[in-house]
């Protein structure tokens, strides 16, 4: 055999190892890129559920202010909520926007995950705080609008009621903070994945992923539900 034929074979060789290669990355680039665009759009979710919620506020406090109209000490404490309550909705419109702006899918998959977790680490972590307050305004609007006699809430047990309460906040944000880790932990996977040119990390988050989500989500149901029967059994 000749030395040229041997030079034309290597270089077929080299050739299709580096198509298959090239391959093999375009695959993983396009899988990760499609769990990139699902976690987006959860995201997109959250922040448009806790802005409905910040919209029921606005409208619960409005009726609760009407219905408390002749109890001064009560009115202060539902302008400060309302206040509380618009200024979250302008930050969380904020935050809605910048994500959009992030999600520009001209730019390389690598430079977008770097922007998202640049996302999580910083605007969306002031985000949850005021989240799990505008679901704690929710339930405590909702209890005074039901109970509202004449202008006049009771309360038997204060010090139940505020332990209830800061307790519902605390798993509220307990909950939506650790969303937002595994999140962040997802890109993170994600990002050592496409730079190493492997699916060996996502894969992982994905089975432990898989393991938990029903245990979670039943735990944090009976959380929920036994926190609202604490805050009713509180008023009543």
């Amino acid at each position: 055999m000749k030395n040229d034929d041997l030079i034309h074979m290597w270089q077929k060789g080299s050739d299709r190892m580096f198509r298959d290669e090239k391959t093999d990355r375009d695959m993983i680039t396009q899988y990760l890129n499609e769990k990139t665009l699902k976690g987006n759009r959860s995201m997109y979710f959250n922040l448009v559920f806790y802005g409905a919620i910040q919209v029921a506020n606005i409208i619960l406090l409005s009726m609760n202010l009407a219905g408390y109209h002749n109890n001064s000490s009560l009115i202060w404490f539902f302008i400060a909520q309302l206040v509380i309550t618009i200024g979250t909705l302008v930050f969380s419109m904020d935050v809605f926007y910048k994500f959009r702006e992030i999600n520009n899918y001209s730019e390389s998959l690598q430079h977008l995950i770097q922007k998202q977790l640049w996302f999580f680490r910083k605007p969306y972590e002031i985000w949850l705080v005021l989240a799990a307050l505008s679901a704690i305004i929710l339930l405590t609007n909702v209890n005074m609008y039901v109970d509202n006699n004449n202008g006049t809430y009771l309360i038997n047990n204060k010090v139940m009621y505020v332990g209830v309460t800061v307790a519902a906040l605390l798993i509220i944000y307990g909950t939506l903070k650790v969303t937002s880790l595994l999140g962040l932990r997802r890109l993170k996977a994600y990002l050592a994945d496409l730079q190493q040119g492997a699916l060996d990390q996502s894969e992982r988050m994905e089975h432990v992923r898989k393991r938990y989500l029903w245990l979670w989500v039943i735990v944090f149901i009976l959380l929920t539900v036994s926190l609202v029967f604490g805050i009713l059994a509180a008023v009543r």
